[in-house]
């Protein structure tokens, strides 16, 4: 396989069902990028995927390709109310983010933010199991 196939391959949407995606929510991104680069050798890298509206920074555990993302809990984020504390948050891949939120509350979940679209990324909702345990499902943009 070619170099640039293989890339093609690392960056396919990801299966259904599958965590896809890490976030961490920080309320100092600096401390934080220091901690996992000393404690795990992760690499960190300043994302354009925000389009400047918020830093947001990459990071990478290994292979050269990013497996989350690192942001500053900020009102502008995270909109009224409460700011939630720092906390890492889980994103699992659906085939649609609608139709698996509806899904999520008819079975007892409760949708905390979305679905709503990040722009040129995809769209995603974060969900609250019926324990209380939250996570988030994406879907890639076509």
């Amino acid at each position: 396989m070619s170099q640039e196939a293989s890339e093609m391959a690392e960056f396919a949407d990801p299966e259904a069902g599958t965590f896809c995606w890490t976030e961490i929510a920080s309320t100092d991104s600096g401390k934080c990028k220091e901690f996992y680069s000393n404690v795990f050798g992760w690499t960190f890298k300043d994302s354009d995927a925000t389009d400047g509206a918020f830093a947001y920074h990459e990071f990478s555990t290994g292979g050269g390709y990013p497996a989350g993302g690192l942001y500053e809990i900020t009102a502008e984020i995270c909109g009224e109310g409460p700011l939630p504390p720092p906390h890492l948050l889980n994103y699992i891949a659906v085939d649609d983010v609608d139709a698996n939120a509806r899904l999520a509350e008819e079975l007892g979940g409760k949708v905390l933010r979305g679905p709503m679209d990040i722009p040129n990324t995809g769209r995603f909702a974060i969900i609250q199991d019926p324990t209380g345990a939250a996570f988030a499902t994406f879907t890639m943009k076509s």
